[in-house]
């Protein structure tokens, strides 16, 4: 699976839920999504395109580590709450914008960002 673009109607992205799907390199989220949970794209290392849509109001841990493909990411202004190790070892990363939204951002939440 290179693309994965998830339906409608989905509200929550569970714990684990595509965890390891190392050839995913596209994603788009759908905007009814509120939560990405715990895990949920960790160690998709060939991401590399990502939209998070603007109702997404959470971000829980290790949701995204091991991202390492991702260069740049965007959170959408509707975003509170950024977990534990949400972004850990996505060392790829060289621009992320956060908005004034968020409220909290866990423990080692960009740990291995370099």
């Amino acid at each position: 699976m290179t693309s994965l673009v998830i339906p409608s109607g989905v509200t929550e992205i569970g714990v684990g839920a595509f965890s390891d799907c190392s050839g995913l390199t596209s994603l788009v989220i759908p905007s009814g999504v509120t939560k990405i949970g715990g895990g949920a794209f960790s160690g998709c290392s060939g991401l590399t395109s990502l939209v998070i849509p603007s109702g997404v109001t959470e971000i829980d841990g290790g949701a995204f580590s091991g991202c390492s493909g991702l260069t740049s990411m965007k959170i959408p202004s509707g975003v509170t709450e950024i977990g534990d190790y949400a972004f850990e070892n996505c060392s790829g990363l060289t621009s992320m914008k956060i908005p004034s939204s968020v409220t909290h951002i866990g423990y080692c939440a960009f740990y291995g960002c370099i």
